[in-house]
């Protein structure tokens, strides 16, 4: 038995304490906060999506980073794995209309209640209220190979064979910019790039009377499109902006616009509008004949110039090609997830580094980027395994060897 150190306690340092631990070795688990999962949790407060019913290649080209190192992860540990996973804990998953899939549920704290339970019962210990602040060789240690020792607040807690550094990235971490345990990477000359938002609202400068009308409201099957693609879905219209799915695909600094309705062409349109036999306004055809929602209505009847109202042609071309200046992104803290990080080329296809052998790292801390809707957390297990089985072969190689 050799003992291995997990730091984080998001899904891929469970993941690798799991697999790790079905191996028969000891984890110690260490989080700098004072109990495990804050962020899963608070990813899976509305309902938890485990992961997305995308075929294959699809599924893939929501990744950034060479393809390939997708595949092989998601070959390994893929989203039926996962699925298979959590339905051994003991709980239900389903597929929702969208394609993603959840946990019965719909929390995150019955997935990670029943998978504490789990690792408590191999004998998983859990340190919490431990930050990291530093790794460094054993010293002490014979060679090859050599032990780790970890620096923490509180001290260090001895020597382990292997290290699976999960630490996450730099969302929901308003009290900690900029984080603090990069220096540790840093330090020792590990490629790191600094953590940028992702998944995050923008911000939209809107009008009071607007906000009266529509804030918290959604706009509802919308198509927004940008330099960087188009995505159809319903966004939220928020004190600052926009919030939703949409947003996060194609999100950026400048005009983005918005087809309010993107199931009729601009000829099906005004075929419909010029059919009502009524003497009504442009806008007034638009309201009887589309079946707007409230904020896509009130966003065309604030946000459109008189002369483009007044002319029906000029109106439905407005609606079907909106334009809406979107300002700064919300910050890091706010965001959903975060892309940068430690560099892929630092590590092995096992997720080891390459500088440090038997260092192992997986997760949001690593410099991959993708966007919600199951892949971000599908990922990070697909990562923790593929680190967990990582270190069951480096320790594997040494106990054939009997170096161990």
């Amino acid at each position: 038995m050799k003992s291995v150190a997990v730091i984080g306690s998001g899904p891929a340092a469970l993941m690798a304490a799991d697999v790790i631990s079905g191996a028969g070795h000891q984890v110690t688990v260490f989080e700098k906060k004072k109990g495990p999962g804050r962020k899963l949790l608070i990813a899976g407060s509305s309902g938890l999506n485990i992961t997305n019913s995308l075929p294959h290649s699809e599924f893939l080209k929501n990744y950034t980073g060479p393809p390939e190192i997708w595949k092989s992860l998601l070959a390994d540990f893929s989203p039926q794995n996962w699925i298979g996973f959590i339905e051994s804990l003991g709980l239900s998953t389903f597929e929702g209309t969208s394609g993603r899939y959840f946990v019965k549920e719909m929390k995150a704290s019955k997935l990670l209640r029943a998978w504490i339970e789990r690792l408590n019962g191999r004998g998983v210990e859990f340190l919490y209220s431990h930050e990291l602040s530093g790794f460094n060789r054993d010293t002490g240690a014979d060679n090859p190979p050599s032990k780790w020792q970890l620096n923490f607040s509180t001290g260090s807690p001895g020597t382990f064979d292997a290290i699976c550094f999960c630490l996450g990235g730099g969302s929901y971490e308003p009290n900690e910019v900029p984080l603090r345990w990069p220096n540790a990477f840093i330090s020792k000359n590990i490629g790191f790039d600094p953590f940028i938002p992702s998944n995050v609202g923008y911000q939209v400068e809107w009008s009071d009377k607007f906000l009266t009308e529509c804030e918290g409201q959604p706009l509802k099957n919308v198509r927004l499109i940008s330099s960087r693609g188009s995505r159809l879905g319903d966004v939220i219209v928020t004190r600052y902006g926009l919030e939703g799915t949409p947003v996060y695909f194609v999100g950026q600094p400048g005009v983005v616009r918005i087809d309010l309705k993107p199931d009729l062409s601009v000829e099906q349109i005004l075929s419909k509008c010029r059919s009502v036999k009524e003497n009504l306004s442009p806008m007034r055809r638009i309201k009887k004949q589309l079946s707007l929602c409230p904020a896509s209505l009130g966003l065309l009847f604030h946000f459109t110039p008189k002369n483009v109202a007044d002319d029906l042609n000029r109106l439905v071309s407005h609606l079907k090609n909106f334009p809406l200046q979107f300002l700064g992104s919300q910050s890091l803290d706010e965001a959903i997830s975060s892309a940068g990080g430690l560099h892929m080329t630092e590590l092995t296809a096992d997720l080891m580094l390459i500088k440090y052998p038997g260092v192992f790292a997986a997760g949001e801390m690593l410099n991959w980027d993708a966007p919600t809707g199951g892949f971000l957390i599908q990922a990070c297990v697909s990562q923790g395994y593929r680190a967990g089985q990582g270190i069951l072969r480096y320790l594997g190689s040494y106990e054939k060897t009997g170096a161990c």
